[in-house]
C-alpha cells in the first residue's frame, strides 16, 4: 500500500478579524477570500494564527488583517505579525472603530506598521465607516448590519484591487 502525505494548502486570500469582520464573511466569501473571523478575538489569537499558517507554509498572496477591536495591541505581538507576513505580497490593515480607551492606540500603531513595512496597505475603516450608505451599524455602534456588511467588503475589494462578484449573465 502507498501512503500519500496531505500538502497543507494555502490561504490565496485570508481575512483574519474579529466580530466586525465576521458579520461581513459571506460577502468577504464571494471576494475568494478564506475568512477566519470569531467573536471576541484578541490580537494575541489572531496572532497565535498567523504564526501557525507561516509554520505550515499556508500563507499565500494576501492577508487582510481586522483586530484590536476587544482590546490594546502590544507593538511587539504587532511586529511578530508582521514578520510572519512579510513575505505576503499584499497585507491590508484596517483602524478600528470601537468606543474605547485603546482604539487612538491601536489605530497609531496600525498606522504606524503600515509605514514601516513596504507590502502593508492600510484602511481607514475608523474614518471611512461614517461614509457608509444606508444603515450600516447596530445599536452599539460598531457592529455591522447588511449595508454595513456590503460596504466593508466593496472597501475591502476595491482596496486590493478585486473584482466584485457578477451574477451570471442571463441567457
Amino acid at each position: 500500500t502507498t501512503t500519500t502525505t496531505a500538502v497543507p494548502v494555502a490561504l490565496d486570500q485570508l481575512a483574519l478579524g474579529d466580530s466586525v469582520m465576521l458579520g461581513a464573511s459571506e460577502q468577504l466569501k464571494a471576494l475568494d477570500f478564506v475568512v477566519d473571523a470569531k467573536e471576541s478575538r484578541s490580537f494575541v489569537n489572531g496572532l497565535d494564527l498567523i504564526l501557525t499558517l507561516e509554520q505550515q507554509g499556508r500563507l499565500g498572496d494576501v492577508a487582510v488583517v481586522h483586530l484590536g477591536t476587544n482590546g490594546p495591541i502590544n507593538s511587539g505581538e504587532m511586529t511578530r505579525m508582521m514578520d510572519a507576513l512579510v513575505d505576503v505580497p499584499q497585507v491590508l490593515l484596517l483602524t478600528i472603530d470601537v468606543p474605547r480607551d485603546y482604539t487612538a492606540g491601536n489605530n497609531a500603531l496600525i498606522y504606524e506598521t503600515v509605514a514601516a513595512y513596504p507590502n502593508v496597505e492600510l484602511l481607514d475603516w475608523a474614518g471611512l465607516v461614517r461614509s457608509c450608505p444606508g444603515d450600516c451599524l447596530y445599536d452599539d455602534g460598531f457592529h455591522l448590519r447588511p449595508d454595513g456588511q456590503d460596504y466593508y467588503a466593496l472597501l475591502i475589494g476595491n482596496t486590493l484591487g478585486l473584482a466584485a462578484p457578477t451574477a451570471a449573465a442571463d441567457g
